[in-house]
């Protein structure tokens, strides 16, 4: 059996990664590292949280919160609250959630999504109970891949409780073109009670090395920094991720090209009658069995494991294989 993600007679679309692979620049600062790989890394991601930092305007660095990915910068903060307690989010998103509040022994509240498949703040502050320690906002959220304006993020902050955190993970931020869009990373300078949480995963085709970060208070920060396992982004990461932020207008190029790409499977989706839910991340949510993806050599993610039976979500792919799943539809 060939490797995962070597099997050319499929198209794998499954876990919303970027198509292609590391810039040139993260490549060349690899290529670098290897031969130190007998050290240890930087125990504080240092020039990671400069590039970070310089990267988003008005951070210092020790407003950055650095992870094996942006599930481990959740982790972290998810520690920094009492337990027992709640986690609440919307619901369907991101399947982690539930996972890390099982570890950490903390129950959850999931929030149905609207009938536009939005999360809808109001029904996140309504759920909020004195068990409550943290809310998760997705935005844009997977799998809907719909937002939450600024304004409503906001609102949401100043009326939730002395002691619940608001967590917005903006993973696919890079990908949203609605000029409406806001990202939250002052609103996290401002405030006490936010963190924003982003990832090298996807935009930065770096999800094989699990870099991630986090913007939020010093006072966050600090402690969040304190729970953080030793080390726990590897020297690979460190460096690769760093490169490619101060690249970043080739990261934005990519984006464009995948938004384009994006628009185009809407179109054809549009085209044959099919029910989407329009998105602003790297993937589509399409009512159209995976099965039927799957015989015509296309693998994308079974919607009834994400909560929507008979749908399929689909990660945009580079242009070979966004003309396969157009294909799939005839």
């Amino acid at each position: 059996m060939a490797a995962e993600g070597t099997d050319d007679s499929y198209a794998k679309l499954t876990s919303n990664e970027l198509a292609f692979g590391p810039l040139p620049e993260a490549e060349a600062a690899l290529s670098e590292a290897l031969p130190r790989a007998n050290r240890y890394p930087d125990s504080h991601a240092s020039r990671l949280r400069q590039a970070v930092a310089d990267t988003n305007p008005g951070t210092r660095t020790r407003n950055i919160l650095v992870g094996n990915g942006s599930s481990e910068v959740l982790l972290n903060v998810l520690q920094l609250v009492p337990v027992p307690g709640e986690v609440v989010y919307g619901w369907p998103s991101f399947s982690l959630y539930p996972s890390v509040c099982a570890v950490l022994g903390m129950t959850t509240q999931e929030i149905p999504l609207t009938e536009e498949q939005e999360i809808k703040p109001e029904a996140l502050l309504s759920a909020v109970t004195r068990e409550t320690r943290v809310v998760i906002l997705c935005n844009p959220n997977n799998p809907s891949g719909t937002f939450v304006g600024l304004d409503r993020i906001r609102e949401l902050a100043d009326e939730l409780p002395d002691g619940v955190l608001l967590f917005v993970d903006e993973a696919y931020r890079e990908f949203v073109d609605d000029p409406s869009y806001e990202d939250s990373h002052t609103l996290a300078l401002e405030r006490e009670n936010v963190i924003m949480a982003r990832t090298f995963s996807k935009a930065h085709g770096l999800a094989g090395l699990r870099a991630g970060y986090g913007i939020a208070s010093e006072r966050i920060a600090d402690y969040a920094e304190r729970v953080r396992f030793p080390v726990s982004v590897n020297l690979a990461a460190q460096v690769a991720a760093t490169a490619s932020m101060l690249a970043h207008e080739k990261v934005v190029a990519r984006a464009a090209f995948v938004i384009g790409e994006r628009d185009r499977l809407q179109g054809a989706f549009r085209d044959a009658d099919l029910e989407f839910i329009p998105s602003q991340g790297n993937f589509v949510m399409v009512r159209f069995s995976a099965k039927d993806f799957e015989r015509s050599g296309v693998l994308v993610r079974e919607g009834e494991a994400l909560g929507y039976p008979g749908w399929s979500r689909v990660t945009v792919g580079d242009s070979g294989e966004n003309d396969r799943v157009i294909a799939a539809l005839a």
